[in-house]
Parts: C-alpha cells; structure tokens; sequence
C-alpha cells in the first residue's frame, strides 16, 4: 500500500476510535446526570456501568 494511501487509512482509523470514545464519553454524562438527580436510581448499577464504560474507551485508546 502507497504511503499515502496507508496514512489516510491510519487517519480514519484513528477519526472513528475517537468518535466511539466521544460517544462512551456522552453515554457517561448522560448516566452521571441521572445519577446526579433526584430520581430513585439504583446508583451501584450506574456506577458499575461507568466502569464497563470506561474500560471500554481504555480499550480504544490503547489501539491508537
């Protein structure tokens, strides 16, 4: 593969994990939000989400 070709190809690899990191990181604000209102949540379950979440964008990040 041309170097130009395999550059572009490392660029959108990189753009879309970025992206999924954006998207867990909206999901965890959302979730911190509703941990955070005056709602009867079950906030252990919130909690251990937001740390499945945040292994998940651990995960990312160690690929780029």
């Amino acid at each position: 593969m041309p170097p130009k070709e395999e550059f572009e190809k490392s660029v959108q690899s990189i753009d879309q994990a970025l992206g999924e990191i954006e998207r867990t990181l909206e999901q965890m604000l959302t979730l911190a939000r509703l941990s955070a209102s005056d709602l009867n949540v079950d906030r252990a379950a919130l909690q251990k989400t937001l740390e499945r979440l945040q292994h998940k964008i651990d995960r990312i990040a160690d690929t780029i």
